[in-house]
């Protein structure tokens, strides 16, 4: 490898790690939660985890950035 392809890696890294970083993990982007309600467990999340970052294993994404 040489130095312009190691940029060219690192650059494309920094790239996927931003798009990733961005995702939010609240329960609002989970495919679990419809209506203000987890289908997973059949509740209501703490508020917090709905509109802020979720701490919930079992929040699912689609990968559908809209």
């Amino acid at each position: 490898m040489n130095l312009v392809e190691l940029n060219a890696i690192k650059t494309h890294l920094q790239k996927q790690l931003s798009d990733l970083e961005s995702i939010n993990t609240s329960c609002m982007s989970c495919t679990n939660f419809n209506g203000g309600s987890c289908k997973k467990f059949d509740a209501r999340p703490p508020d917090d985890w709905i509109h802020k970052k979720a701490d919930c294993v079992d929040w699912i994404w689609d990968t559908i950035p809209f």
